[in-house]
């Protein structure tokens, strides 16, 4: 386990009962043979309180996921779709605490390695941050912080599947890329594969969609895969707005049970760290 302090200079916190001076942020990083039950349990909570609600179909996944209610997780849950491959997968945590209370667990990352013809992929399967503590730098730090282990040495693609436009915009960020310039050819090129040798179950299942991999697209999606996951999608959509607004996307539209697509080819290289 490795710790990580990042620059603080942006992290001053709103909700803070005391002087931002009294705070403290600290970074973890375990590869997944070295992650306790507690551990798990707390990345468990921090899911179910903070990723988000079931959206309107909900209910076509089954009884028991209710529109409005939030998405949970169980230890089990997380391990089976996030820690299958413990020796390839490392989890990074961001814990905040305020004097000399006991730090609390406010951001998460999960990302697993595997080969992909000559190519190694390191790919980010679960990012959560509190909604206390969003627009902090929280998950891009915790996406950087992946660079510090041995099994990102030799990662020269990074990915992810998500419906919030802020995570695939950390996700550029790490490969030194830009949200609003995306390689669309290196995706399309490299989807299907990454996905076809992944280990990950919940990608081996998933379905390319959008213009990139689909003749006679009109929904306006470009890059995207559909996962079935019917999460509401009222704050991922209003962030979407701003970063159009701004003239800073282009990975189309998201659409009900569809989640962004995004890889990026990164240089391995001393240079990157």
């Amino acid at each position: 386990m490795l710790p990580v302090t990042p620059p603080t200079s942006h992290l001053a916190l709103l909700n803070c009962p005391t002087s931002p001076s009294n705070t403290s942020i600290s970074y973890k990083i375990r590869v997944g043979s070295e992650i306790s039950e507690d551990t798990l349990k707390s990345c468990a909570d921090l899911f179910s309180s903070h990723y988000g609600i079931w959206g309107d179909q909900a209910s076509t996944i089954s009884k028991y996921t209710i529109a409005g209610k939030n998405v949970r997780m169980t230890s089990a849950k997380l391990r089976a779709q996030c820690l299958s491959h413990p020796e390839n997968t490392v989890l990074v945590t961001c814990y905040l605490q305020v004097e000399h209370d006991h730090p609390q667990l406010y951001g998460h990352a999960f990302a697993t390695v595997w080969d992909h013809g000559e190519n190694k992929v390191g790919w980010v399967t679960q990012l959560v941050v509190h909604k206390a503590v969003r627009r902090r730098y929280i998950a891009t730090q915790l996406l950087q912080a992946l660079k510090f282990h041995a099994l990102f040495s030799d990662v020269n693609i990074v990915g992810l599947a998500s419906s919030h436009p802020a995570s695939c915009n950390a996700l550029a960020k790490y490969a030194a890329a830009s949200i609003n310039n995306v390689n669309l050819n290196f995706i399309h090129k490299h989807a299907k594969g990454i996905l076809e040798s992944s280990p990950i179950s919940y990608l081996k299942a998933a379905q390319l969609r959008g213009t990139l991999f689909q003749d006679n697209c009109d929904n306006k999606a470009i890059s995207s895969v559909f996962t079935e996951f019917y999460i509401d999608h009222t704050e991922p959509l209003a962030v979407l707005q701003q970063y159009k607004k701004r003239g800073r996307w282009c990975l189309g539209e998201l659409l009900d049970g569809h989640e962004f697509f995004a890889i990026f080819p990164i240089a391995v290289s001393l240079e990157s760290y």
